[in-house]
């Protein structure tokens, strides 16, 4: 347990660092390790919310805004990065169009952000000290319980029904298709963040999960970027970019969907041709 309670202390230290780093411009990799470190906390307390009680919440609640604000400059920078891809097969005016809207918009919420941390950033880094003093309170408790014969797993113990309790819930799914896949993934992703607090958790799982969430991601990504493209754009001059966008987007779907479905296939007990 000793081994969980460090990676617990490790995620708020550095949610901790980011939110104490990030000052001026927002650097594309100083908002992904926010965006992250704050995803990553919020799973963890709620987890650790049996326990945590009131400062888990409080924790999440004043960690929500400036996740958010983060989430949303993150979105632009990797639409940005993919739109910029597109110049190997379509360059011209369409592209150059589609390129400035997604700068305005990353500009927009980078003011955002800012307005968000200059307005949170202290009230959360409090937040972060308090909890973590509640976490080396829990650490101590489970020394000291150790060593006195008591039942010392009770930490392990909700993990593993925090996790078990997700994985029904993933295994119950309705057949994955465009509607709900993206959600599916926000629940992969809380099912990978729970089991990594877990020194016994099965490494060829958490390595799954990581590998569908970075897939439905990526056509999760693609599909925001056709929805932004088709209304920037004008469908009987920048048809040609359309298609390729639209393109990209079937191909991400195809390889998301098959590696959701082989995942649900090899660790949910459920049968592929249920979500195909």
């Amino acid at each position: 347990m000793a081994g969980e309670l460090e990676r617990v202390r490790k995620a708020l230290r550095e949610l901790g660092k980011s939110l104490e780093s990030l000052h001026g411009e927002s650097a594309p990799n100083d908002v992904h390790k926010l965006r992250t470190a704050s995803r990553r906390v919020e799973a963890i307390a709620g987890v650790l919310q049996a326990a945590g009680g009131k400062k888990s919440r409080r924790l999440v609640k004043a960690i929500e805004p400036v996740r958010k604000a983060a989430g949303g400059v993150r979105d632009m920078d990797v639409l940005l990065a993919d739109a910029r891809k597109l110049a190997r097969y379509r360059d011209g005016e369409s592209l150059n169009h589609l390129l400035a809207h997604l700068k305005t918009s990353r500009q927009q919420n980078a003011a955002e952000l800012q307005h968000a941390l200059h307005h949170r950033r202290k009230a959360v880094l409090q937040d972060l000290k308090e909890y973590s003093k509640f976490v080396a309170s829990v650490a101590k408790h489970a020394k000291s319980a150790s060593r006195s014969g008591a039942d010392a797993n009770q930490s392990q113990e909700k993990i593993h029904s925090s996790a078990m309790d997700v994985m029904r819930e993933l295994g119950d799914w309705t057949p994955l298709d465009a509607e709900n896949l993206h959600a599916f993934r926000l629940k992969v992703k809380q099912l990978r963040y729970t089991l990594q607090l877990d020194e016994q958790a099965d490494a060829a799982l958490v390595e799954a999960l990581g590998d569908v969430q970075r897939r439905i991601g990526d056509w999760h990504d693609w599909h925001q970027l056709e929805e932004i493209a088709r209304q920037v754009l004008v469908l009987e001059e920048d048809r040609a970019l359309l298609d390729r966008i639209g393109e990209t987007v079937k191909r991400r779907f195809d390889r998301a969907l098959t590696s959701a479905n082989a995942l649900r296939g090899k660790y949910l007990n459920i049968p592929p041709a249920m979500g195909a």
